[in-house]
């Protein structure tokens, strides 16, 4: 299966993109997008727009640095064809699988509460994306 090279261009609120199934196409670029240049969007219903990460991590005697918070996204697929994002959504990953001594165990706890806040704060944004109002 041959992948296109990535050469998106940008343009006021657009990207254009060559895809196999539809040729080149110009879509919608929301402006939370970090954008497409190390993509590879072989369809159009693979061309996901993706958020800036945000992560969190714990250091700990025993393994050293730790994720805790391995990414927090917005994410939106809006060409996806089984399951279609009409709106952002969160993408949301933790990693958290340890044994370790009490004070190991408060330095993840801090980083668990640092990721809550990084989550919340990513919440609200895809809330207002989507229109919500709270």
């Amino acid at each position: 299966m041959s992948t296109l090279q990535p050469n998106p261009r940008y343009s006021q609120g657009t990207v254009t993109l060559q895809t196999i199934d539809q040729g080149e196409v110009t879509v919608p670029e929301p402006a939370w997008c970090v954008g497409h240049d190390h993509e590879q969007v072989v369809h159009l219903a693979d061309l996901t727009h993706t958020g800036p990460s945000a992560t969190a991590g714990a250091v700990t005697a025993r393994y050293g640095r730790i994720p805790v918070l391995e990414d927090v996204h917005i994410t939106q697929a809006p060409h996806a064809v089984r399951q279609r994002e009409p709106g952002p959504l969160l993408s949301i990953r933790l990693a958290v699988d340890v044994t370790v001594a009490p004070e190991d165990a408060r330095n993840i706890t801090q980083a668990l509460r640092i990721s809550i806040a990084r989550i919340e704060r990513a919440i609200a944004d895809t809330a207002h994306l989507r229109g919500e109002k709270r």
